[in-house]
């Protein structure tokens, strides 16, 4: 068939599939947990659980072990929140105004590899991770001597205005996580307890959210011991 095509319609067809490709590569949220196929949601029952919980609950973990998607659902719902886009079957909370959001780990470096990534996508294409590309705004800010670190992002928000992202590391410290207010917080690694609290604090005023993903591979830590018999689970 393309053989019978003529050279105008050879190049239209060819800007058809390129703009195809790139909506799907800076559009990566839309390709999960969909309506159907072999990655729908039905198959994801705990990650849907984690997501209804925020209705209820200022504070949520998700812990399970290795490679089972924890990351991607901390960074799903954050992109919800972000850009102010929903989806259909969305029954967790959310929000009808840009949010200001802090996504932190353990360090500087597993943050830009982990949240970042997860988030921002490549550093030299940025917009190929979970945020659209078409909703970052500007350039992101850097972050000193961490080379491909970013430290804010700016976010369109689907209600007007603009969303922020913060990414911040436990090896900052605890007086990194004060003197500003959020409406989410994400931790992405297990957090010492000292951060925990401060990191809680930040979100008292705005009625906002604090969650986090790990494994717990330090063991029955306080932390840990808290959520897991506050859930029954002791």
């Amino acid at each position: 068939m393309s053989g019978s095509l003529s050279y105008h319609e050879k190049l239209e067809l060819a800007n058809l599939l390129e703009e195809k490709a790139n909506r799907k590569k800076y559009n990566a949220i839309n390709a999960l947990f969909p309506d159907t196929g072999p990655l729908r949601r039905e198959l994801y029952p705990k990650h849907l659980a984690f997501f209804d919980a925020g209705v209820e609950h200022r504070e949520r973990l998700f812990m399970a072990g290795n490679r089972v998607g924890k990351t991607i659902a901390g960074g799903y719902e954050a992109t919800c929140h972000l850009t102010g886009v929903y989806p259909h079957w969305w029954r967790g909370r959310r929000f009808d105004r840009p949010a200001k959001a802090l996504a932190a780990g353990d360090t500087r470096s597993t943050t830009r590899d982990i949240i970042q990534d997860k988030m921002l996508g490549m550093f030299e294409d940025m917009g190929t991770g979970l945020i659209p590309k078409s909703r970052i705004v500007g350039s992101p800010s850097r972050v000193q001597g961490i080379s491909k670190a970013v430290e804010e992002v700016k976010v369109q928000s689907a209600f007007g205005g603009i969303s922020t992202l913060m990414l911040r590391s436990y090896d900052q410290g605890r007086k990194i996580f004060q003197g500003f207010e959020a409406d989410l917080i994400w931790l992405d690694e297990e957090v010492p307890q000292d951060i925990y609290a401060e990191a809680l604090v930040r979100t008292m005023t705005t009625g906002g959210m604090l969650m986090m993903t790990f494994t717990p591979l330090q063991g029955l830590t306080p932390l840990v011991v808290d959520f897991m018999e506050t859930a029954g689970l002791l």
